[in-house]
């Protein structure tokens, strides 16, 4: 006969107390909430208290935490993995007040169990657990000090004289499609102009002109990129 707790453990994202109560319809609600109430003492469930209800998850973690509060935070940012999780997501998924949120992750950053990452693309802090490598759209390697915070001085530099370099539309026209630079012809020009003290990948190279794309600065043209004139930066 299957037990609460490997009904629980069979569902990886967990259940709620509806599905319990529905899979072990023959056992009473006192009984049921006894069974939970011990195995939740025992430290093998996790429960989450949400916006729509309870939820109840087998509880694999090896971490030791200090509260209920502050173990929702950590499988949230562990369920990130290495994209990271933001602070207002973090207050959407848990439910809890952004100020107890802020407590436990300085908490769980000086135990060295998360990190924060500032993402290039979006220029705003994410959390990941601290042996996560971080993904490639977050940005690392030379736009990141040895403190990972992102070398924003440096990042607006490369940015502002590729927008420059990129060439623009001359009287309304636009120049012939195949003088316009490809990802490979920017990344020779920051080589021949020295403008950078570090080694720039293409890659490196690559999310700078996405984010410039981003931005709307640029504007690409399957491979090719063209200055984008009616960008605020440019006009008038």
């Amino acid at each position: 006969m299957q037990t609460i707790l490997s009904f629980i453990s069979s569902k990886e994202t967990g259940v709620s107390t509806e599905e319990i109560q529905k899979e072990f319809a023959s056992t009473s609600l006192q009984e049921i909430a006894q069974e939970l109430n011990t195995l939740s003492k025992d430290g093998l469930l996790d429960i989450f208290r949400t916006k729509t209800g309870i939820f109840y998850r087998r509880n694999r973690e090896t971490h030791k935490f200090t509260s209920s509060e502050e173990k929702i935070v950590y499988l949230l940012i562990k369920e990130s993995t290495s994209e990271g999780i933001w602070i207002k997501d973090l207050k959407t998924k848990s439910g809890l007040h952004q100020n107890l949120i802020t407590k436990v992750i300085k908490a769980l950053e000086q135990r060295m169990i998360i990190k924060s990452v500032k993402s290039v693309m979006h220029n705003r802090k994410v959390y990941m657990l601290y042996e996560e490598v971080p993904s490639e759209n977050l940005g690392d390697g030379p736009w990141f000090t040895p403190e990972a915070d992102l070398d924003t001085g440096f990042v607006e530099a490369i940015k502002s004289v590729v927008c420059e370099w990129v060439s623009a539309p001359e009287n309304g026209k636009i120049p012939s499609f195949t003088t316009l630079p490809e990802c490979k012809d920017v990344h020779q020009f920051i080589i021949r102009s020295g403008i950078s003290s570090v080694p720039l990948t293409a890659s490196d190279v690559s999310r700078i002109l996405d984010i410039l794309v981003y931005e709307r600065k640029l504007i690409k043209l399957t491979t090719r990129y063209l200055r984008n004139t009616q960008h605020p930066t440019f006009s008038g």
